[in-house]
C-alpha cells in the first residue's frame, strides 16, 4: 500500500511540473517605466528576463541581482513584422498605471502577448 500511495505522489509530481517546457537562457531586460505584470508591481530597472516555452505557451520571469520579482503566462504570436530593436507595448490602465501586455524583440517577427483574460477594459466616450 505504501508503495502505491508513493508511486501516485510520483506520478503526480511529475505531470504537475513543466519538465518538456524549453527554458530559455536569461537575458537582460530593461524597463524604462514602472509596469504591472501579472498582478505584480515591477519597478523601472534592468531585470534578467527567462522565457520557459511549449510551443506557443510562454512563462516570463523578471529577477533582479539572482531574486525573484514577477512570472506571467503570455504566448508566442506572429507579427509578420521584424522587429529591429526591443519594444514593449503598455496598457494605460484607469488610475494611470501601466501594465505590460507584450514584448516585441528585436530580430524576430513574433512577440510574447500575455494572458489578459482578467484585465477589466475600461472605454470612455469624450463628449464636446
Amino acid at each position: 500500500m505504501k508503495k502505491a500511495g508513493l508511486l501516485s505522489i510520483l506520478i503526480l509530481l511529475h505531470t504537475s511540473s513543466p519538465a518538456w517546457a524549453k527554458k530559455n537562457p536569461s537575458r537582460p531586460f530593461g524597463l524604462p517605466v514602472a509596469v504591472i505584470l501579472n498582478g505584480a508591481q515591477v519597478p523601472a530597472g534592468t531585470y534578467e528576463l527567462t522565457c520557459e516555452t511549449q510551443g506557443s505557451a510562454v512563462r516570463v520571469t523578471l529577477s533582479k541581482d539572482g531574486q525573484f520579482v514577477a512570472t506571467a503566462p503570455g504566448a508566442w504570436v506572429k507579427t509578420g513584422i521584424k522587429y529591429s530593436e526591443n519594444e514593449l507595448l503598455f496598457r494605460v490602465n484607469p488610475e494611470g498605471s501601466k501594465s505590460l501586455i507584450e514584448i516585441r524583440f528585436a530580430g524576430v517577427a513574433r512577440a510574447i502577448v500575455f494572458d489578459q483574460t482578467n484585465a477589466a477594459v475600461h472605454y470612455s466616450a469624450l463628449q464636446h
